[in-house]
């Protein structure tokens, strides 16, 4: 369960963000998860608060999360698909041949004060 640590850290610079632009309350967090990042959303989401509960920083904090779609690229006929839903293989030419485009990424999107 890596969520934790990445979690961790993304706690860590916000904690310097805030810190370097004299924020004292965030009122929302907005991550942005890639469904091909192998992070699973629900563990930001029950940790969240874990991390940030004697830090009066996140007080009231909403943690707000979007999920990124994984897209694909397909090599072999250049079709635009879904890799997660399609379960990696082009749907037009059957092809496991591809671009990632997106959905690999994990970021910290927005902080709201």
């Amino acid at each position: 369960m890596h969520e934790i640590g990445v979690l961790n850290e993304a706690v860590k610079t916000i904690e310097k963000v805030a810190s370097d632009n004299n924020i004292s309350n965030i009122k929302q967090v907005t991550l942005e998860v890639g469904e091909l990042s192998g992070y699973l959303p629900v563990f930001f989401e029950k940790y969240f608060d874990v991390l940030t509960e004697n830090k009066p920083l996140f007080k009231d904090c909403e943690l707000k999360i979007i999920v990124e779609t994984g897209e694909g690229l397909c090599s072999d006929c250049h079709a635009l698909y879904n890799v997660l839903k399609h379960e990696g293989i082009c749907p037009k030419c059957k092809s496991r041949n591809k671009t990632i485009l997106s959905g690999q990424q994990f970021l910290v999107k927005n902080i709201s004060y």
